[in-house]
């Protein structure tokens, strides 16, 4: 059995690590409005004359909810954001594969314009949505330093999990990339 002690401190670690992963997405999509708004008329999900809407509302809610998850503030709804988010995310990307537009751009992160729409995003971000409710679920530190030091730690594991995935891009060959 898992010590009750540990499990905020999982709370906490997969908060700043969501939260990040969240923050950063939003902030890139506020930074590259156009370029975010393309992606998103790219997946024809959403009217023409709620595009821009839409995708400001997106950016917001992203760059929100992982600012609220990064912070500790809120875990439940912050939580319940961002599961909804990822079941959001999910819905668009499955819609999209079952139309048999896998050449679209998932939209995901900065810096991944490359990575195409596939059934291992939408299973990413599926486990992605309860994993966001677990915070919530088994509460953070009561100590604040622990608290923002486990957010800190998880922010730092999404980073490295990110670095991990670049590097591990760009030592396959083009062939094996477009595999």
């Amino acid at each position: 059995m898992i010590a009750p002690a540990i499990l905020p401190l999982g709370g906490a670690l997969l908060a700043g690590g969501i939260g990040m992963l969240l923050l950063v997405a939003g902030l890139a999509k506020l930074r590259d409005h156009d370029g975010f708004l393309t992606t998103l008329a790219a997946y024809r999900l959403v009217p023409d004359s709620l595009l821009d809407s839409a995708a400001w509302a997106l950016a917001i809610a992203e760059t929100g909810v992982g600012a609220a998850l990064l912070a500790g503030v809120a875990p439940l709804w912050a939580g319940i954001g961002a599961a909804l988010l990822f079941v959001l995310f999910v819905l668009a990307m499955a819609i999209n594969l079952l139309r048999g537009r896998a050449d679209l751009s998932c939209g995901c992160l900065p810096g991944m314009e490359s990575a195409r729409l596939s059934w291992g995003a939408v299973a990413r971000s599926t486990l992605l949505a309860p994993a966001a409710l677990l915070p919530a679920l088994t509460g953070l530190p009561t100590s604040l330093l622990l608290r923002y030091q486990a957010l800190a730690a998880g922010a730092c594991l999404l980073a490295l999990i990110l670095a991990l995935s670049h590097l591990i891009s760009a030592a396959r060959g083009p062939e094996e990339q477009s595999a």
